[in-house]
Order: structure tokens, then C-alpha cells, then sequence
């Protein structure tokens, strides 16, 4: 007489196949929604930042004066980069210091600091 293959198999921790199944994919949905969670923790800041950089650089008011713009970009928590020519660089901060920031705002500036134009770059 053979045996019952319920019988026959040996049950881990007193628990059913059905059981153990259950607890695998409650587990490894954990994981998954935990390894999720650590790719918006890093990420969704910068996004925010990014929208942010946006909305500002399209606020800018042509026709003001720079030493505002800069003075609200600090304020912020923006890189300023005053350039050799008329071009001001409002850039976001830094993620880490192996990863330069490409994304910011580029201003022109016109004869006696008045603002010329505002736009939002991705790649500076």
C-alpha cells in the first residue's frame, strides 16, 4: 500500500504547502514594495526639486533686476553660476558630489542688470 502524498511530504514548521506559499508571496510583495520605496525615497525628491526649478524660472519676471533673481534663487537653495558673458546659471543642488546637476534655469541679462529671459534647461 502506498502512502498519501499529503503524508508523505514533510510539513515545515507544521505548516501546509498552501500555507507556505502564501507566506512566500506575502513576503516577497514586502520586498518588492520596500525596494520601490527606496527608489522614490532617492528619486522623487529630485523630481520635486526639478518641477520646482520649473515653476520659478517661468515666474521670473523679465524686465527685473537680477540681484532679485539671484537673491530669490539663494533663498531657495539654488547653485548661482554668474558667467563671463551676459548668462547667469540657476542650477539645482547637487545629488551627490560624484554627479553634477545638468538642470537649471539659464538667464540673460541685458544692459544695466535687467533680466532678458528666463528658461528651463535640462542639460546645462
Amino acid at each position: 500500500m502506498r502512502p498519501s502524498p499529503s503524508s508523505a511530504t514533510p510539513q515545515l514548521f507544521g505548516l501546509t504547502d498552501a500555507k507556505r506559499r502564501s507566506i512566500r508571496r506575502w513576503l516577497f510583495g514586502g520586498m518588492v514594495l520596500l525596494m520601490l520605496g527606496g527608489v522614490a525615497v532617492g528619486f522623487v525628491p529630485y523630481y520635486a526639486v526639478s518641477r520646482e526649478m520649473q515653476s520659478f524660472c517661468a515666474a521670473l519676471a523679465v524686465g527685473s533686476p537680477l540681484a532679485q533673481a539671484q537673491a530669490e534663487a539663494t533663498a531657495r537653495g539654488y547653485d548661482v553660476v554668474v558667467g563671463a558673458d551676459d548668462r547667469v546659471l540657476l542650477k539645482i543642488p547637487q545629488l551627490a558630489p560624484q554627479v553634477p546637476s545638468k538642470r537649471g534655469c539659464e538667464l540673460r541679462v541685458g544692459a544695466g542688470g535687467a533680466l532678458v529671459s528666463a528658461v528651463y534647461s535640462d542639460s546645462l
